[in-house]
């Protein structure tokens, strides 16, 4: 009997990626306070799961601003065992099982650097503490890594199977995050664009792929249909315009603290509201006016959007998608952790650099100890950057094709996202940083051998 020695290292080095990944979570679920648990989005979903579990019943009035699928989640979870570091403990281990679907995706793009990619998305700080975390990114990175892995597939091999298995990952996506409702662009461009196939083909491609992904959100909408007497998938436009987006253009255009710009423009807009004199739109408790002010409100941002200066259109957005692919997962550990005097949305300042300068000058003067760690992690994250840069223009060089699906999500999120900007935000692309940063790192290496 022969031992294969290429396979005995590899599963050697599997194991040590499986123990770093599970020495980190442990380190992250050890540490974790209850209390932690008990604020932002986290707590609209224990409540929605409470509901759940004292009656179920898809007619909470919290549901009309979520998908399902991360609320039933946790449900099932708590009606095996109604504790919530038990819904965190199961968060991992569905984690802990990805890395081997992180492995198998990276192998369709580069075999050879497969396991190294595969480690350093397992040490990523960023995709681990939000699996500690109730979040729907805790579930939905694992099922979008899936719906990666089967479009990979179906590039390389164009079967219809994996095109139905990545329409299903998609529909289940978007059941998780509603802003997976809009990817369907993202497979449009790269049937389209990117497929080496006649138009015909490519055609029958995306009509079996969109009935698939609409028929199964539909099912979502036709339940909202049946519970309040209308199709749609959420409500959230006027919270997420008026709320967030618009207040970062408003900073920039007037000036203003963030803080002060999301007062303005929630004044602005409810005096819109107003001087439209409709009574109907003033009752926010009935599905029909919320879905009224939904149209209003998409109509009242376009307006609002065309009266930017184009300068402060291009910060915003160059801006937002420089925090999220910059800023140190230490800032969210920070805030989530509590540290409240060190959040950068409630730093003063009338620009994104002034308020990163007062952001840096309060972190320094408040704690020294945080503000050494921001720094080391702040230099860490430049340092890899700008190997991901050299490993992306290397790799785009050799396989333009994959490189240019990969820059189409990254560039789906930052544009969808831009003016937000977060390290949770790029958490669906830190398998494509994890694998510049091994290619970079591999050609930096060769460079210094020669």
């Amino acid at each position: 009997m022969t031992i294969n020695l290429d396979n005995l290292n590899k599963y050697k080095i599997f194991t040590l990626i499986i123990f770093s990944n599970l020495i980190i979570r442990s380190i992250f679920f050890i540490t974790l306070d209850e209390s932690v648990l008990q604020f932002s989005d986290q707590i609209k979903y224990l409540n929605i799961s409470d509901n759940l579990l004292n009656k179920f019943t898809f007619n909470d009035p919290h549901l009309v601003a979520r998908v399902p699928i991360y609320p039933l989640f946790i449900f099932f979870l708590r009606s095996i065992f109604d504790n919530i570091f038990f819904v965190i403990l199961v968060q991992h281990l569905i984690g802990i099982l990805s890395i081997f679907l992180v492995y198998n995706t990276c192998k369709l793009i580069n075999k050879k650097l497969s396991l190294l990619t595969t480690l350093f998305y397992s040490i990523n700080l960023n995709v681990i503490l939000y699996q500690n975390l109730l979040l729907t990114e805790a579930i939905f990175v694992n099922v979008f890594i899936g719906c990666i892995y089967f479009l990979l597939k179906f590039v390389k091999y164009q079967k219809i199977k994996f095109l139905i298995y990545l329409s299903l990952g998609l529909s289940i996506s978007a059941l998780i995050r509603p802003q997976m409702y809009y990817f369907y662009i993202i497979v449009f461009l790269i049937i389209f664009f990117l497929i080496n196939n006649n138009f015909k083909e490519k055609i029958k491609f995306f009509l079996i792929f969109i009935f698939i992904f609409k028929s199964c959100l539909f099912i979502w909408e036709y339940k909202n249909y049946k519970s309040h007497g209308n199709y749609f998938f959420v409500i959230v436009k006027e919270a997420n315009l008026i709320g967030y987006y618009l207040p970062f253009f408003d900073q920039h255009e007037f000036k203003l603290n963030l803080e002060d710009a999301k007062d303005f423009r929630i004044k602005k807009y409810n005096k819109y509201i107003e001087n439209l004199n409709n009574k109907e739109i003033n009752n926010t408790k009935h599905i029909n006016e919320l879905l009224l002010r939904e149209k209003i409100v998409v109509k009242y941002a376009i307006e609002e959007l065309f009266k930017y200066k184009i300068s402060t259109f291009l910060q915003v957005n160059i801006f937002g998608s420089l925090k999220t692919i910059l800023a140190p997962s230490f800032i969210d550990l920070g805030y989530f952790y509590k540290l409240k005097k060190n959040s950068f949305s409630l730093t003063k300042g009338n620009s994104f650099i002034e308020q990163s300068k007062n952001f840096i000058h309060n972190v320094y003067n408040n704690d020294t100890s945080y503000f050494i760690f921001f720094v080391l992690s702040l230099l860490l994250i430049l340092v890899s950057r700008l190997v991901q840069l050299y490993g992306f223009i290397l790799y785009f060089k050799k396989n333009p094709k994959i490189s240019m699906i990969l820059i189409l999500i990254i560039s789906f999120y930052l544009i969808l996202l831009g003016p937000l900007g977060a390290p949770k935000y790029r958490i669906p692309f830190e398998l494509f940083f994890s694998y510049y940063l091994s290619y970079g790192l591999l050609n930096i290496i060769k460079i210094l051998k020669k």
